[in-house]
């Protein structure tokens, strides 16, 4: 379950409650890249749905959770 420095950090972009152009934005990178990301971090993580590969990545703390998660 070994993801890349760039897909925890984007992974985490989405957890605090970015959108693909948002996270594209803040990163730097194309809109399409950021799609190819969340594809490979929802397969590298066994997830059916980018949402259900947040919350393994939450609950395996790959990434931190914000208050938004937790209320």
């Amino acid at each position: 379950m070994d993801l890349t420095k760039r897909e925890t950090q984007i992974l985490q972009h989405f957890a605090n409650g970015d959108s693909t152009r948002e996270v594209a934005k803040r990163l730097g990178i194309s809109y399409f890249t950021v799609k190819q990301h969340r594809v490979r971090i929802r397969h590298r993580l066994g997830a059916k749905t980018f949402a259900q590969a947040i919350a393994i990545a939450l609950d395996e703390d790959i990434i931190e959770g914000t208050d938004a998660w937790t209320t």
